[in-house]
């Protein structure tokens, strides 16, 4: 079931050989477009039977629009010699754990046209060794923005009528959609700051005529949405790095467990950060995206730093310590912070197997009258589980 791939190149010199590592063992041929590659993006492309590779120049006014318009009719050369057409970038890297035996699945239902679910991948670092990104770069934001239309049967497609970026499209012909997306589609351009820094400028270059803004605002820029989708992401369903992480909620999912835990006290984290009170911020949407790596507390007897710093050889990295000390911490009697034993306290109140002791003991002290200030509230539950102890 001969599976064929288009794709444009630019100065990939660093993305090309996890494409290679990526693809090479589920499609049968690749047709590069190279649009005036200056890098060592031309070498590294030779040498491969499966490999194509034409020099194209530009087709639009943007580097975009010219992927756009190939991406629209190149596929076509394809039409009575593949039984599936690929349309990706090189930073686009379609995940299944079996893709080739989920197309043989497609077929024999009939499916023509397939829809892959977007996350925009993000790691501190650009990636060493040869390994797949998918083993290497496993967290990322889920971005309906990325859900395009990526893979179609040739002769079942009279046309594909992308639109600009190749988001979404028009198809024409029999077009028979599978009933539930299963392929993820896993953008790697934020692989560190630097890489991004460097694609833009490469991405702003010819054949893009309409230029763009100053150096200095781009980096601001970049900068910025690069820690605002640190800050939100989160393992991907179905990819583990070789330290074997366990399965991690979704940011979504992340915030319902700690909202239904009642273990963070709103009214706490605004009095104790001013600057989120100020804010438009959600307490709970901060404290998860930012909050607990600022060492913010949740709660007054929930020392977030403290919990990261003690159990660092027992937590994944990148993990929520509120949320590990829900799902995993509290259960295996790990301390919210330095004076509170969980354990002790379940024994000294005899509590029923699934009432979480901090929940019961920030619950049976609020009833008390409390202070004003964050701080002296804080305190107060400190001592009052020291008189308890």
């Amino acid at each position: 079931m001969p599976v064929h791939l288009y794709c444009t190149c630019l100065n990939e010199e660093r993305m090309i050989p996890f494409f290679l590592t990526h693809y090479r063992r589920i499609v049968d041929r690749i047709h590069v477009f190279d649009m005036g590659s200056t890098d060592r993006s031309l070498n590294l492309l030779k040498g491969d039977e499966k490999i194509v590779v034409e020099r194209v120049g530009a087709q639009g006014e943007t580097y975009a629009a010219t992927a756009t318009n190939l991406m629209n009719t190149a596929w076509m050369r394809s039409r009575d010699s593949a039984d599936w057409i690929v349309t990706a970038e090189m930073d686009e890297h379609l995940h299944h754990p079996d893709l080739p035996g989920y197309l043989a699945r497609c077929r024999t239902l009939g499916v023509t046209y397939i829809t892959t679910l977007g996350y925009n991948m993000v790691a501190d670092q650009f990636p060493t060794g040869l390994r797949p990104l998918w083993q290497q770069v496993v967290r990322g934001v889920r971005e309906t923005l990325y859900d395009k239309p990526a893979m179609f049967d040739p002769r079942a497609i009279t046309a594909i009528d992308y639109d600009a970026g190749r988001h979404a499209a028009s198809p024409t012909g029999q077009v028979v959609p599978e009933a539930r997306p299963q392929v993820k589609l896993l953008h790697y351009k934020h692989l560190g700051l630097d890489h991004v820094h460097a694609r833009n400028r490469v991405l702003a270059g010819p054949p893009n005529a309409a230029g763009g803004d100053d150096a200095e605002g781009e980096r601001d820029r970049a900068a910025a949405d690069f820690t605002n989708l640190r800050a939100y992401a989160r393992r991907v369903p179905g990819l583990h790095s070789a330290h074997g992480e366990e399965a991690e909620p979704s940011f979504a999912e992340e915030f319902e467990i700690i909202a239904t835990s009642g273990l963070f006290d709103t009214e706490f984290y605004r009095a104790a950060n001013p600057d989120v009170a100020a804010s438009s911020f959600v307490p709970l949407v901060h404290y998860c995206a930012f909050g607990w790596r600022e060492a913010r507390s949740p709660n007054p007897h929930f020392d977030s730093a403290w919990y990261l710093k003690t159990y660092a050889h027992e937590i994944p990295v990148e993990t929520n310590p509120l949320l590990d000390y829900i799902l995993r911490g509290e259960k295996r009697g790990r301390f919210p912070a330095v004076d509170f034993d969980p354990e002790l306290y379940r024994l000294e109140k005899r509590l029923a197997p699934g009432v979480s002791p901090l929940h019961h003991f920030l619950k049976e002290a609020s009833v008390e009258a409390a202070p004003a200030n964050a701080e002296q509230r804080s305190s107060r539950l400190r001592g009052s589980w020291s008189r308890r102890s």
